[in-house]
């Protein structure tokens, strides 16, 4: 699976990706997790996607877990996250509603991994 797969999911459900603007650079949805850096994007005007893509699904599971000890002790925004094949998916709404159409876009690339 490639970054590029996945943007062009998001284009299938007109989901605009944006380059984030005002980011705090210290947001853990930005950090390496496994020497792997995220591609970030805005969706919704106030909601990130953060995609890390590895070589494998193992190395997926070390993202993960690297993000789980990195975030033990810090409060962490409301988010969900998302295994599909070798990449691994943030999306943090925070306070906004939740685009339905992403858990949609998920499945289908569960289905093409």
């Amino acid at each position: 699976m490639t970054s590029e797969q996945i943007k062009a999911s998001f284009e299938t459900y007109d989901i605009q990706l944006s380059e984030p603007k005002g980011l705090n650079p210290g947001n853990v949805f930005l950090m390496d997790l496994n020497n792997g850096t995220p591609e970030t994007y805005t969706i919704n005007e106030n909601q990130l996607i953060s995609i890390y893509v590895y070589s494998s699904n193992k190395e997926v599971k070390k993202g993960l877990k690297d993000f789980e000890d990195k975030t033990a002790t810090a409060s962490v925004v409301i988010h969900s996250k998302y295994e599909i094949a070798n990449a691994l998916l943030f999306y943090v709404k925070e306070d906004a509603f939740k685009d339905e159409r992403v858990e949609e876009i998920v499945k289908g690339l569960l289905v093409t991994k």
